[in-house]
């Protein structure tokens, strides 16, 4: 959620006119100044920039598809005669935009995990991210003719391993313990509100109009 200051940005002259205005005006002035600041939100999400102009931190694994593209219609304008904010009606949209907005790490859990994409089958197929970490670990297999090991393919892998199976044997070889609980970095990327000077220019730009239409 945003606030928006409108007397802030009023010189002491106007922030008198302003007071002049009927209620109804002030909420008029409001809600035309609370759209033109989700407007604003909207248009960096669709560029995919931040408040500063510069593009958001890209996905870390590499996906170009755009993030956060379903926010924008979640957006909603809250206007009073003397307020005005821009915010998100559904609860979880709206954590999702603050936790980007904020970059606020997500703490995620093996049962948060299993809601989200529910529970593993173990018996099918190792994947092909198991199969380059395992790779990656140096993982071998028996050589088809005489003694030895030789690297394993991650088609072979994928062949002869089972997801569970992989999965106990890249813990066994990272020597490390089944994560039940972990943080996921987010970096900030934010797109809700305005600076300084757009209000400045969007208050004022409204507040003339206003007074030229009460004249």
């Amino acid at each position: 959620m945003i606030r928006i200051d409108v007397q802030g940005q009023l010189n002491v002259q106007r922030k008198l006119k302003l007071l002049q205005l009927p209620p109804a005006k002030r909420k008029r002035l409001m809600g035309q100044v609370a759209r033109k600041v989700r407007s604003a939100s909207r248009g960096r999400l669709r560029a995919q920039r931040g408040l500063d102009g510069a593009p958001w931190a890209p996905r870390k694994s590499g996906r170009k598809q755009k993030m956060l593209r379903k926010v924008g219609r979640q957006m909603k304008t809250y206007y009073q005669p003397d307020s005005g904010k821009v915010a998100f009606d559904g609860t979880v949209i709206g954590r999702i935009a603050r936790a980007h907005q904020d970059g606020i790490p997500e703490v995620m859990t093996a049962d948060k995990m299993r809601r989200i994409h529910g529970q593993p089958d173990y018996s099918a197929a190792a994947t092909t991210a198991q199969a380059k970490a395992l790779r990656a670990e140096g993982y071998k297999a028996r050589k088809k003719s005489g003694k030895g090991y030789r690297n394993a393919s991650i088609r072979e892998i994928k062949d002869t391993l089972t997801l569970g199976k992989a999965g106990i044997i890249l813990r066994l070889m990272r020597d490390k313990p089944s994560k039940q609980r972990w943080v996921i970095p987010l970096p900030e990327r934010s797109f809700l509100g305005a600076t300084g000077q757009e209000i400045n220019d969007m208050v004022n730009t409204v507040f003339d109009q206003t007074i030229r239409a009460r004249a």
